[in-house]
């Protein structure tokens, strides 16, 4: 007999909190990289979200008396992950966002599940794409091609467009490179993550220095403030918040965030960014999150055919 969720044994009230804020934390990223790129250039506004969100986890592992990683392993493979899902992703959508809104932003970001599964379809092993999975990448397709307009020469900018699709495509084989290679090792999460972002921030300044933009950065108060809270709390609070929810609640009702953030960052910036919303944008983003609940087995209407075993 299989053992209930942990959805099902922890009740709604000891993680339902920790999963609206979490939706909050995520979903207002792409407003204040938008206010943050009034006093930062793309690369500025990278070096100093990775590295704020590394400082915090920092602090964090060392207040759970917790050690940085020691063997080299575990940092060659936090390396690889902090550039795929902290270094590269923390560019791509900073220099997205000088080209398409905030709301195009976010809503581009919710497909990362999608691209989470094409990508574990090279990475990991025992990936089976099945017919369920397979309408759902379809479906996820045909919404993010509705969300850019295709049929009307792109909506916004193709550029911005790509590159914030480009994130999306680097989280998913970041995730995967976790998935198989981080997960599975015996330290804790905090120290992983910490040594993932202390990278991703290292080689971001490093990029910074050499490209002499650090020394032309001005601080203005109001982008160094919504820099400073994208990192310590979007990077490195909220960590902790969603392994806080995946202990309490699962895997399934912890991926669920997903459908949660494009809403808030879709509100946000229309309401307080005041910028424009067409109609297949949202309607892009449904088809993508209808896809996400297939490939993420949320629902399942197609049946997926039975493998025929040989008999022990």
């Amino acid at each position: 007999m299989s053992s209930p969720s942990a959805s099902a044994i922890t009740p709604a009230r000891a993680w339902l909190p920790l999963w609206l804020v979490l939706a909050a934390i995520w979903g207002s990223s792409f407003m204040l990289i938008k206010v943050g790129l009034e006093g930062f250039t793309p690369l500025q506004l990278a070096s100093l979200r990775t590295s704020s969100g590394a400082v915090t986890v920092v602090i964090v592992v060392l207040l759970l008396g917790q050690r940085l990683p020691s063997s080299r392993t575990a940092w060659l493979h936090c390396s690889i992950v902090g550039v795929l899902l902290a270094g590269i992703p923390a560019v791509l959508f900073a220099w997205a966002e000088t080209h398409i809104t905030s709301v195009l932003a976010g809503l581009f970001n919710a497909a990362t599940p999608l691209f989470t599964a094409l990508a574990g379809l090279l990475i990991a092993r025992d990936q089976h794409i099945g017919r369920n999975r397979t309408a759902g990448l379809t479906l996820g397709i045909l919404g993010v091609g509705l969300m850019l307009g295709v049929w009307q020469g792109v909506s916004g900018s193709l550029a911005g467009s790509v590159a914030a699709i480009g994130a999306t495509v680097c989280y998913g084989f970041g995730l995967q490179w976790q998935q198989r290679f981080l997960t599975p090792r015996a330290e804790r999460p905090e120290p992983l993550v910490a040594a993932q972002l202390l990278v991703a921030g290292a080689l971001l300044i490093l990029t910074d220095a050499l490209t002499g933009s650090l020394a032309s950065t001005e601080w203005q108060l109001r982008p160094t403030v919504a820099v400073l809270v994208l990192g310590a709390v979007g990077s490195g609070i909220a960590f902790v918040l969603f392994y806080r929810v995946l202990r309490l609640a699962g895997a399934l009702t912890a991926a669920s965030i997903t459908y949660a953030t494009p809403i808030v960052s879709t509100l946000l910036g229309v309401v307080l960014l005041g910028e424009a919303l067409t109609w297949n944008q949202p309607a892009g983003a449904l088809l993508v999150l209808t896809g996400v609940a297939l490939v993420q087995g949320f629902f399942r209407p197609l049946p997926e055919p039975v493998t025929n075993r040989p008999r022990g």
